[in-house]
Parts: C-alpha cells; structure tokens; sequence
C-alpha cells in the first residue's frame, strides 16, 4: 500500500484514491496533451510519481522545474537537445538544473513569453510544471496559470486547513485553474 493519499476535489464532493495510483487523475487530465501544474506545499516526489505513471501508460512526459525556469531571462525556446533524460523511460527534465550545459534555440519571435510552453505540448503528451509553494517564488503562480490545470500538494499534519485555503484562493487569484489537492501523509 502506498503512502500517500490523494484527494481531489469534484463538483463540492471529494474523491479519495491512494498515491502511486493516479488512473484517475491521469484518465481527467492527459486524454489529449496536456499541461498541468504540480504546486507543492508538501511531498514534491509526487510529480516524479505522477511522471511515472504516465511515462508506463506510454505517454512521453516532460517535467519543467518551475523554479529553475524563473531564473532564465528571457526563457528560450527548448527543441530536444535542451531535454535531459529523466530516472525513467519517456520522462525529461527542462530546464537544466544550475551548472549543467544546455542547448537552446532561438525563436525568430520572442515577444510571446510562452512559446516555450508551446514547444513542450509539440513535442510532449504530458508537460508537468514543477511548482514552488504559493508565495514562496515570485512569478511560479503566473506560470502555473499557463497549464491546463493545477494540483496542489499539502501534507497532513503539517499543512492546516487555512494554509491550504488560502494557497487556494492565492492561486486562484493569479488565474490558476485549481483542479484540486493531494494530501500526502507526514513524513
């Protein structure tokens, strides 16, 4: 049995399904390409579990760190070269964690700040944005409205039922579309 627990929120009910077996969350959000943004608050292994699932479903999954990308001014478009391979088959990782070599091109427009985004769902099934807490790194709220669709991570215990509603409404308040919340156990 795994350890975590997932809750996520459907017409003012709640589903409950166990972690590690996100069928579906990934049956609700990855039919077509898509983005999704993961905010962490609490266990952020569950976007390399999420990953992973959709990487064995078959599905070529790209995983941005939000806050890596926020330090790129400008962000460049990727094309391959720029993805690093992940753990698994079918994940990559963009941008490139600090000190490792990258290889970018250069898009003929960059006035659209989100071309890059474009060029994941081109080349991806799933791009999932690896995002810091709320508040916690000006900017990663603004790219987390980008996606399709946002999950928020909480860990029980730790995280109170305040803290989660204000994320919520922070979120919310920036444009993010809150699908819902995974509530990971203490660790």
């Amino acid at each position: 049995m795994s350890r975590n627990y997932a809750i996520l929120e459907k017409s003012g009910s709640q589903l409950f399904a166990p972690a590690g077996r996100y069928s579906d969350l990934i049956a609700r959000f990855f039919q077509t390409p898509a983005a999704v943004a993961i905010v962490s608050r609490g266990d952020a292994r569950i976007c390399e579990d999420i990953a992973g699932e959709l990487a064995a479903a078959g599905k070529r999954v790209i995983i941005v760190s939000v806050a890596t990308l926020l330090r790129l001014n400008p962000v460049p478009v990727p094309h391959p070269p720029a993805y690093l391979p992940g753990r698994r088959e079918n994940i990559w990782l963009w941008p490139a964690p600090d000190g490792a070599k990258l290889t970018f091109f250069k898009s003929r427009d960059d006035s659209d700040p989100v071309k890059w985004l474009e060029a994941l769902r081109l080349n991806f099934e799933a791009v999932l944005l690896d995002c810091p807490a709320p508040g916690t790194t000006p900017g990663s709220a603004e790219i987390a409205a980008l996606a399709d669709a946002a999950i928020l991570i909480a860990e029980a215990g730790v995280t109170t039922k305040l803290e989660i509603r204000q994320d919520c409404q922070l979120l919310r308040s920036k444009g993010v579309k809150l699908a819902g919340s995974i509530l990971t156990p203490r660790t």
